[in-house]
């Protein structure tokens, strides 16, 4: 096997408990020690130019563990573990593919307790950033990331500088999460994030977040960019599971729709965070499910909120229940009041069609309606009441 390093399209890296038949075929292996450095070799050779011109490549980290000892790199954001330059193909972005082992979990990195303590509070660090803005693809595969702890701004996949970030089948872990029975007393810092998207534009590539887990993150995802799609991605144990365009946008604009299926919000402190968005961002969100888990929402306990109401728009489906071995139920709202204004807001349980005991019965969301046996008339809810069609209050 070539094990060229420079002619390569697909780079091997092994880790220092990798097999020994790994060990072999691996174009480079790990210690243990400053393992950021041996993936940052391979980033840096699929910068380089070959020909004339910029064309990317696969990096594969072999099954074993890899150990983050610093945070070595600078950008404007803070430091960075393994950093992609900003050189962009000016007629083929750059092709950046970073993948683990298929097989579940085989593939971990880990932030190591003395990397993590040297961390300060006031400061924030990324595992895989980029220097600047770049027009490239980054695709992050198969990988499973610990983190000790949840009270530094440490960022997982920080996609905030690159051109487009596709995330699939990744996992993000802090040691010391809660449990469902157990949460912690002392919620993460918001700046602790797993998944964080771009600043902006995607480039006409694709922006695909699949099948991604977040366990004991201050936002498990950081949602922002345009034409992201999330497909059952998990958060739970954290402060916020979702939260949108929550960290400042310095390069185009945020104003193109986001659309998520069957996404999983599980014993989080909070409901989702919309941050200030003066384009009226479209956000759609379809078969959502929530476990407002009494212990956890006890620790902050916000429902949906927009920083300034009426910033965003979209559809937004839903069922929630008060933990795994509850019924789902037609009484937990999904807004915080005064939130919400411009959405299509359904919890799945409620009946389109149905009497006024049960209609009363329900948590309503702003502008839902309801055809009403009993007084025969349609019904939209205000937000604070029920009204017919002709503005007067229903009973």
């Amino acid at each position: 096997m070539d094990l060229n390093l420079k002619t390569s399209d697909v780079i091997l890296i092994a880790a220092s408990d990798s097999s020994d038949h790994d060990k072999t075929i691996a174009h480079l292996c790990c210690d243990g020690k400053n393992d950021q450095d041996v993936i940052q070799e391979a980033v840096d050779t699929i910068s380089t130019e070959k020909c004339g011109e910029i064309r990317g490549a696969r990096i594969v980290l072999l099954p074993g563990n890899y150990y983050i000892s610093d945070f070595p790199r600078q950008n404007k954001n803070g430091r960075v573990a393994v950093m992609f330059g900003t050189k962009s193909n000016r007629f083929n972005h750059i092709g950046f593919l970073i993948s683990g082992s298929e097989r579940t979990e085989s593939t971990v990195i880990n932030v190591t307790k003395e990397c993590y303590d040297k961390v300060k509070d006031d400061e924030s660090c990324s595992i895989f950033g980029a220097e600047g803005h770049n027009c490239n693809h980054h695709i992050f595969k198969d990988l499973y990331v610990t983190v000790p702890d949840d009270q530094k701004n440490i960022i997982c996949f920080d996609g905030r500088y690159m051109g487009a970030i596709g995330i699939r089948r990744c996992k993000c872990l802090c040691d010391s999460r809660g449990q469902y029975l157990k949460p912690k007393a002392t919620l993460p810092v918001e700046g602790f994030v797993a998944f964080m998207g771009t600043y902006g534009s995607n480039n006409m590539w694709e922006e695909k977040w699949e099948f991604c887990q977040a366990e004991g993150f201050g936002q498990g995802f950081a949602v922002g960019n345009e034409h992201l799609f999330l497909e059952k991605c998990t958060a739970l144990f954290g402060r916020y599971g979702f939260t949108f365009n929550n960290y400042e946008s310095r390069i185009g604009v945020i104003a193109h729709p986001m659309t998520m299926m069957c996404c999983i919000d599980e014993a989080n402190a909070n409901l989702w965070k919309f941050a200030k968005n003066k384009f009226k961002q479209c956000i759609s969100s379809y078969n959502m499910s929530f476990e407002i888990f009494p212990r956890w929402m006890e620790l902050e306990g916000y429902y949906a909120t927009e920083e300034r109401p009426g910033d965003y728009a979209g559809h937004i489906d839903y069922v929630a229940n008060y933990g795994c071995d509850t019924p789902n139920s037609t009484q937990i709202p999904f807004w915080a009041k005064g939130s919400g204004l411009n959405f299509e807001t359904v919890n799945n349980t409620h009946k389109k069609i149905c009497g006024s005991i049960e209609r009363r019965e329900y948590s309503a969301n702003i502008g839902q309606e309801i055809f009403d046996t009993d007084l025969n008339k349609k019904l939209i809810y205000t937000g604070s009441e029920w009204l017919d069609l002709l503005g007067n209050k229903a009973d």
